[in-house]
């Protein structure tokens, strides 16, 4: 009989050195590279428990998306709205320029009256539009930047419908104006505050496009409508 003591037995290994690790793997510091993807490594694909971590990480993601969806038609719109060209903090002398551009014009140009606190900030006889014909162009801006107004004048047998139009794309027909006599008819921007008035005289298309109330634009447009031929004289 052997009483000598015996050796003490080595201890079993544990589950995770025998099977590999099934505990998982150790959580880390790491950034999640989207919501919820830690919680959703511990549950079953298909679970309830995953549609669960689904929903209440994934509606904030839907409401930023439609934010930012909108925000982009926002800003498209604001690009495609007519805007008065040149800086707008110059100031131009539109009835030089208009006496200048008369003898090359073939119809008399219309050179309205500047409104009390508005300057000029371009003016120029060019060929413009779609098609492009000769167009006597004025732009006018409110001296505290809240406000601008453009005259566009061109000869009217020379002039196709599709020249206005494509000035008037992002605006939608509203009614008629009377002027002095001469009749105009109004347009809204879609989707933005700006107007517009579209008429003949003497021979001429007369487009104007502002921004601001229907009463400013108006005025300025019966003035130009009056003052057709004046530096022609």
């Amino acid at each position: 009989m052997n009483d000598q003591p015996h050796a003490p037995q080595p201890p079993l290994p544990s589950s995770t050195a025998r099977y590999g690790g099934l505990e998982g793997p150790e959580e880390t510091d790491t950034p999640e590279l989207f919501p919820g993807e830690k919680a959703l490594s511990r549950t079953r694909a298909g679970s309830r428990e995953e549609m669960r971590i689904l929903r209440r990480h994934y509606n904030w993601v839907n409401m930023v998306i439609a934010l930012v969806a909108c925000l982009v038609l926002v800003l498209a719109a604001l690009a495609l709205a007519p805007r008065p060209s040149g800086d707008i903090t110059r100031e131009v002398e539109y009835w030089t320029v208009a006496e200048n551009a008369q003898p090359a014009a073939d119809f008399d140009l219309a050179v309205p009256d500047m409104p009390e606190g508005w300057h000029s900030n371009a003016a120029s006889f060019d060929h413009e539009g779609t098609p492009a014909v000769e167009t006597w162009y004025v732009s006018l801006v409110a001296d505290d930047d809240e406000g601008w107004m453009s005259l566009r004048q061109t000869d009217a047998e020379e002039t196709p419908d599709a020249w206005a139009e494509s000035y008037l794309e992002d605006f939608a027909e509203t009614g008629e104006s009377d002027l002095g006599g001469t009749s105009f008819t109004r347009f809204e921007g879609v989707g933005s505050s700006d107007r517009a008035l579209l008429g003949q005289a003497d021979g001429t298309v007369l487009l104007f496009i502002g921004s601001g109330e229907w009463a400013q634009l108006e005025a300025w447009a019966e003035d130009a409508t009056q003052s057709v031929g004046a530096v022609a004289d």
